[in-house]
């Protein structure tokens, strides 16, 4: 068995490695998000829509008609909701890149801080001993650059 020692880690290929890590295990959380979000937003479209047709009970008078979303000035929210809610496809991709990427680039940041703090220990320590033995009908040839 040959012994080497990690000396340092590349802190560009553990932030690539930590992208692509967690991008892919983000990939089913995605999934859900994006399907959730498309959910919320038929939800409050609906609810939103509802408000229009609102009425206010005043006892012997009756009932009122009262169009909540104009009363709240919430026309514009009504008109961004009804617009999303549209293009749910578009909605649903959006948010499930949205979330890949955001959580790639938090795991590719936590990836390099971990190999930074490491390089920093192993200038300290001397690093991380590995023992490596050749597999069966396998040569290895050793180049030591001092």
């Amino acid at each position: 068995m040959t012994a080497f020692y990690v000396r340092r880690i590349g802190l560009i290929s553990a932030a690539k490695f930590g992208f692509v890590t967690g991008a892919v295990t983000a990939t089913p959380i995605g999934v859900a998000v994006a399907f959730i979000v498309h959910a919320i937003i038929g939800w409050l479209r609906r609810t939103l829509e509802g408000w229009q047709n609102a009425s206010v009970d005043v006892g012997l008078l009756g009932k009122i008609p009262v169009n909540l979303i104009q009363l709240l000035k919430l026309s514009d929210a009504l008109a961004t909701l009804r617009r999303l809610d549209d293009l749910p496809w578009m909605v649903v991709a959006a948010v499930f890149v949205g979330v890949v990427l955001a959580i790639g680039v938090l795991s590719a940041a936590f990836t390099g801080w971990q190999a930074f703090a490491y390089n920093s220990m192993a200038a300290l320590s001397g690093g991380l001993e590995v023992k490596l033995e050749p597999g069966s009908g396998t040569t290895m040839v050793v180049v030591r650059r001092d």
